[in-house]
């Protein structure tokens, strides 16, 4: 079995592949300040309780968005592996067969590159990934599947997060996935909700339109991330659902690279 894993700034998500077929979902929070000793024993249960040994393992790849954490995160998965030649991290110098063109292409967050190559593999291009996650993240791929633009802004929770820190009136709001608000607000708290996730939304609306300008074409949108169904409801623009996108990006680089 291949474990593909992504490490953000809140959990760590683990998908279990056997061949293409997705066998798991799994996640653990992030702890920034453990040891990999740590994540041995947590990981080591949470895909234990999934049924998968050591022994199981044909690889893991994994793609971090926290730096100081990566090298823990690598030292444990090669020893759950049992081998760090069963391992492999996304970085640079990895194989992708992603043509990134960037000013700094090694900057490239290492979920918007898996992200970029399951896009790619899909094969409807040109498209954006627009990613609803602690940032809400724009991926461009043009029509010959090259990474030619991105855009990165706070994620709607983040953004009311924000909001509630910096001022001393505004209350406390929760957001409710796939629930859909009503732009005509009539108290403060319905006024917050409206501002952060249809403002999200007419935002994710506005930049489709000004990438399709551009491309000379309506790009297909890809809509991944843990917050992508507060904001797709209100959408305007045609768009797919891709849940696994980064998992699916991350299990071709690791053919690419491994076979």
């Amino acid at each position: 079995m291949l474990i593909t894993v992504l490490a953000e700034n809140s959990h760590i998500r683990a998908v279990g592949f056997e061949g293409e077929e997705i066998r798991f979902h799994a996640s653990v929070q992030t702890e920034p300040r453990q040891t990999s000793d740590y994540y041995i024993l947590m990981l080591t249960q949470l895909f234990t309780l999934y049924g998968v040994s050591g022994e199981r393992i044909t690889g893991v790849v994994l793609a971090s968005v926290v730096p100081q954490l990566t090298p823990t995160l690598i030292d444990a998965l090669a020893r759950i592996a049992g081998s760090r030649h069963k391992l492999l991290s996304l970085s640079s110098g990895i194989k992708t067969g992603l043509n990134i063109r960037s000013d700094q292409p090694q900057q490239v967050g290492a979920d918007r590159v898996a992200a970029a190559v399951a896009a790619k593999a899909r094969g409807s291009l040109p498209c954006v990934v627009v990613d609803c996650g602690c940032a809400t993240t724009f991926t461009v791929l043009d029509e010959n599947g090259a990474l030619v633009a991105s855009a990165i802004t706070a994620g709607v929770e983040l953004s009311l997060e924000a909001l509630r820190a910096q001022t001393a009136q505004l209350p406390t709001v929760a957001l409710v996935r796939g629930a859909k608000y009503d732009v005509m607000a009539r108290n403060t708290a319905d006024a917050m909700r409206v501002g952060a996730v249809m403002g999200a939304a007419a935002m994710v609306d506005g930049l489709i339109g000004r990438y399709a300008a551009v491309l000379g074409k309506t790009p297909r949108v890809w809509l991944t991330g843990d917050c992508c169904q507060l904001i797709a409801p209100h959408l305007s623009i045609g768009w797919d659902r891709a849940d696994d996108l980064i998992f699916e990006g991350l299990r071709l680089v690791w053919s690419k690279n491994r076979g």
